[in-house]
């Protein structure tokens, strides 16, 4: 994974250096989305958990944007016997703030959800769907390539508890990586 990440940023720094005359595809009013999917490492389990990732972002001036993502809980490999959700998935919603120059620009964000989780276990917990508050820090970088495309690579720490156990609550923190191709487009005119 570290490879991929390495040539995914050397492939983003060597459009930036070889571009000519570049045109600014960054700017307020850009809408872009993106779905992927994001590996991620449960800590609490430690498990490596795996995630279908999508975003919809609205940039309301130059330095800041409002952000949702979503992420939905595909499968996990578990490295001991520990709590499995059957179900989880997770919304959010907050604001980014970019540093940058031109096409090239990186970001950290602020975002505050919610936790949908769902375990079939009776000797672990209640077999009812949970609903737990939780907040996400990420921080990333994107280039974008064209006025209808970019390139994005970021992190996302998400903190939450899983409630509604036997035994208490027990965190279900996690780390996020998500990379790939985002549309977007421009809702005002120069």
């Amino acid at each position: 994974m570290v490879k991929s990440i390495l040539l995914l940023l050397m492939v983003l720094l060597s459009c930036s250096l070889f571009a000519q005359k570049e045109e600014v595809y960054f700017n307020p009013g850009l809408l872009r989305a993106s779905a992927t999917i994001a590996p991620g490492r449960m800590l609490e389990n430690k498990a490596g958990s795996i995630y279908l990732d999508g975003f919809l972002e609205y940039m309301v001036d130059n330095k800041y944007s409002l952000r949702g993502d979503i992420y939905q809980f595909i499968d996990a490999r578990y490295a001991t016997n520990s709590i499995r959700p059957n179900y989880m998935n997770r919304l959010f919603f907050g604001t980014s703030r970019y540093f940058g120059k031109g096409n090239w620009q990186s970001y950290i964000g602020l975002q505050t959800g919610i936790t949908f989780t769902y375990i079939d276990n009776q000797t672990v917990a209640l077999k009812s769907l949970n609903f737990s508050p939780s907040y996400s820090f990420k921080i990333g970088t994107t280039f974008y390539v064209w006025k209808y495309f970019h390139f994005f690579a970021d992190v996302s720490y998400i903190n939450s508890n899983l409630r509604a156990l036997r035994n208490g609550p027990v965190r279900m923190d996690e780390i996020f990586f998500s990379a790939g191709l985002g549309f977007q487009f421009n809702t005002k005119k120069k």
